[in-house]
């Protein structure tokens, strides 16, 4: 998701660019029946639809109404004796956080979800507010949904599902990579939270659009940018905050990168130099083995790696 209008766009593909529960068991993950928290569903070892807060919104990407929930799937066995790590996955503008349990190979479950929970992993989605798409004038901004989503995990899950959350990770695309990123980076964490790493695809690593024009754009080029772009002040900026101590990425994009500045026609959602240049951030900051920039990568590879990179990245129980 981006903060762009295109003038090229009818209002509708404008907006949309701009922008049954099965009784309790005992989960295969063994918590007692007792500890089970509400929402389980044995037939894929997860638990759908649980609420981290009480907001609902429309969503104009979907015409539909959202709310903060999310579903929270378990490995078969948590074999470390500090608990699961934790992956933390943010869905792209349009879909919701719910992931349906498709065997087939070139599914999201198939391609994100199993090769997490194979490996121990405990995978959370979530449903969450786009600080740009979703800002209601005169409210606060709401780029902190995913940042809440994880504090309340940590506060009312971790325990009871045997979770570690000292070994958290991030992934996402496009809308939750780039807020996703944008929350590792800002965020303020409750009880042991600690994000290890990230992976992100198509990831928006600013909202700023003054930022924006002068990183991306020709300068004869940046005043027709500022004019379709939409700006709420306090949107965040993840190229800003880059800091000694930021977690290690790896920022996959479709299309190759330019490493120039290009019209404003080219800055689009999904412009591969927020990568790029998000990885220079980090070389600021002596950290250019931190970041890796990944260019010309299809839809069906852009998580092939994600669970040897967050196996690196594992650490001993804080």
């Amino acid at each position: 998701m981006n903060a762009l209008r295109s003038a090229r766009l009818t209002p509708i593909a404008a907006a949309l660019f701009a922008a049954s529960l099965a009784p309790l068991a005992t989960p295969a993950h063994a918590v007692t029946a007792d500890a089970t928290p509400p929402g389980y569903n044995a037939n894929c070892n997860c638990y759908r639809n649980v609420a981290y807060g009480t907001t609902t919104w429309y969503e104009p990407t979907t015409r539909k109404y959202a709310k903060q929930v999310m579903d929270i799937w378990m490995p078969a066995n948590i074999t470390r004796a500090e608990g699961a790590p934790i992956v933390y996955y943010g869905h792209p503008n349009g879909v919701g956080n719910y992931i349906a349990m498709d065997t087939a190979p070139g599914s999201l479950w198939s391609r994100v979800v199993k090769p997490l929970t194979d490996r121990g992993y405990i995978v959370v989605s979530y449903e969450f507010r786009h600080p740009v798409v979703n800002y209601v004038a005169g409210n606060p901004v709401p780029r902190y949904d995913i940042q809440k989503a994880i504090n309340y995990f940590t506060n009312n899950y971790a325990s009871t599902l045997v979770a570690d959350p000292s070994n958290s990770f991030i992934a996402g695309q496009s809308r939750g990579a780039g807020l996703g990123l944008l929350t590792a980076l800002t965020g303020v964490f409750t009880g042991k939270t600690k994000v290890q790493a990230l992976w992100t695809y198509q990831a928006q690593t600013s909202f700023n659009c003054n930022e924006m024009a002068k990183t991306y754009v020709i300068e004869s080029d940046r005043a027709t940018f500022l004019s379709q772009c939409v700006q709420v002040d306090g949107a965040g900026s993840s190229l800003q905050s880059v800091s000694p101590s930021s977690p290690p990425v790896v920022a996959v994009y479709e299309r190759a990168f330019h490493k120039v500045l290009v019209p404003a026609s080219e800055v689009d959602v999904h412009y591969p130099d927020f990568g790029w240049q998000l990885c220079k951030r980090y070389g600021a900051q002596g950290l250019s083995a931190q970041c890796s920039p990944v260019e010309n990568v299809v839809d069906g590879d852009a998580w092939v790696g994600m669970a040897n990179f967050f196996d690196q990245h594992v650490q001993p129980a804080m």
